[in-house]
């Protein structure tokens, strides 16, 4: 076989392994992901509720609205329920925090910090107001 040909077959095998097992180290990668952070569960939205409801009870095109009406009304007190407690929510947070602040060593309180920060940034990613600052919470 020439060199030319050899070189070229060499080149298409280096690229197919390397194919392969990058496609291998993937799947390896991604179970491993999910087997250490299974995946939340979605929050059903009120359209979901709705749509879930009228499927299982058979509701009739008035029915649905009616019960989308209804739906939407009780988000909306959740929603206010929520903002009404969200200080005694975090006032208890942070009294937790700082609880926890005063028995952890300066490495310690140093990571504390930084986990603190991730969770903050994933309930902001959710969509969630994120937590007031220390001491602007309401008492």
């Amino acid at each position: 076989m020439p060199s030319r040909t050899r070189a070229a077959v060499l080149l298409v095998g280096v690229f197919l392994l390397g194919g392969v097992a990058g496609g291998v180290l993937n799947h390896i990668y991604l179970n491993h992901v999910a087997a250490v952070q299974p995946p939340r569960p979605r929050v059903p939205n009120s359209h979901d509720i709705t749509e879930e409801m009228a499927q299982s009870l058979n509701l009739d095109a008035q029915q649905k609205e009616q019960l989308r009406v209804i739906v939407q009304q009780s988000r909306e007190h959740y929603g206010t329920l929520s903002r009404q407690f969200r200080p005694q929510y975090e006032k208890i947070r942070e009294d937790t925090n700082a609880a926890i602040r005063k028995i952890l060593r300066p490495d310690q309180l140093k990571h504390f910090e930084e986990t603190l920060k991730r969770m903050d940034m994933r309930h902001q990613a959710r969509g969630h107001e994120p937590p007031p600052a220390p001491g602007q919470i309401a008492k």
